[in-house]
């Protein structure tokens, strides 16, 4: 009986190791901003106080199973010892299903086996009744996060995601943007 029973437990043992090693071999979802691939940026629109700019970061599921992004939002690194000029709010919406209201919308977005989707991320400087363009000449380096939920087969995580946007950026966005008003 004792011999059946050592039998029985593992055979127990092996099942549940083969459920184990199936679930595993799922995988999971596993999203990826490819800051490489992002865009340079571009000036939106500016008023005398004010100016937005925006550029595109293209991210996909690089995972093996369908996961679902929530709560995307980029954290700027630019405290008012650094940079008092100005103040910025970002936007952060999916080009697949874009918002106005900063609000990321959730998705389910599948595996690898489709083309990457992109994130546009908005960056609007305020000068708080000053001018923009003085304000702007001061703008320093951005170091910026990309934070992002992911909710798949296991348990929900939060990641971010670093890159910077050099001074340079901003400058050339603003001279191809007045090039561009002197060629209308």
């Amino acid at each position: 009986m004792l011999v059946f029973l050592g039998y029985f437990l593992a055979f127990l043992g092996l099942v549940m190791l083969a459920v184990a090693l199936f679930i595993w071999k799922q995988g999971d979802a596993d999203f990826y901003f490819d800051v490489e691939k992002r865009s340079k940026l571009v000036l939106d629109s500016a008023t005398s106080d004010s100016m937005t700019f925006s550029f595109r970061l293209p991210f996909r599921n690089r995972g093996s199973q369908q996961g679902t992004m929530m709560d995307v939002f980029a954290r700027p690194w630019l405290p008012c010892e650094q940079y008092s000029s100005a103040e910025l709010t970002t936007k952060v919406t999916a080009a697949s299903s874009p918002r106005d209201d900063g609000y990321w919308e959730a998705a389910l977005f599948p595996d690898d086996k489709i083309d990457n989707d992109v994130a546009i991320i908005s960056l609007h400087f305020n000068a708080q009744g000053k001018d923009i363009r003085q304000a702007m000449a001061r703008m320093v380096d951005l170091p910026l996060n990309i934070v992002y939920q992911v909710i798949g087969r296991t348990d929900w995580y939060m990641a971010k995601v670093l890159l910077e946007l050099p001074l340079e950026e901003f400058q050339q966005a603003i001279l191809n943007s007045d090039a561009q008003k002197l060629e209308a």
